[in-house]
């Protein structure tokens, strides 16, 4: 007898009325929990049947038990506060991104590499969506 697959990730369900493994069933009642469009819903997962449980910006694994861990699954606004575009990250990629756009965290992380490496000086180009006010 076949072994029945996950529908997301392809690991074998355990239970016969399943369509999810337990992992992915975890997964999917986050998103609805957060209300996500259907459109986003089916992105997010056509992502995840693509290239599995990993950082949409930096590739690497991503933690879906630890809430402390830094690699800890979590959702970006592609555009800060639009609901429109929707991708998984790591915790610490999205505490780094929170208020920048793709183009402006991209632009902001290779500076900074840079910085690190050859010693250049990194030169902000203003934020779009940066709406921070820190005490003085």
């Amino acid at each position: 007898m076949a072994v029945k697959r996950c529908w997301a990730c392809g690991e074998p369900v355990h239970r016969y009325n399943a369509t999810y493994c337990l992992r992915c069933a975890k997964f999917g009642e986050r998103m609805r929990t957060k209300h996500f469009s259907p459109e986003t819903v089916i992105a997010i997962w056509d992502y995840i049947r693509r290239y599995g449980y990993v950082c949409y910006y930096t590739g690497m694994a991503l933690e879906l038990e630890d809430r402390k861990s830094p690699r800890y699954l979590v959702f970006d606004h592609w555009i800060p506060g639009d609901p429109g575009r929707v991708v998984i990250t790591a915790a610490v990629v999205n505490e780094m991104k929170s208020d920048m756009t793709q183009d402006e965290f991209e632009d902001t992380v290779c500076q900074m590499a840079d910085h690190f490496r050859k010693g250049t000086p990194v030169v902000l180009k203003p934020f779009v969506y940066w709406d921070r006010i820190y005490p003085v």
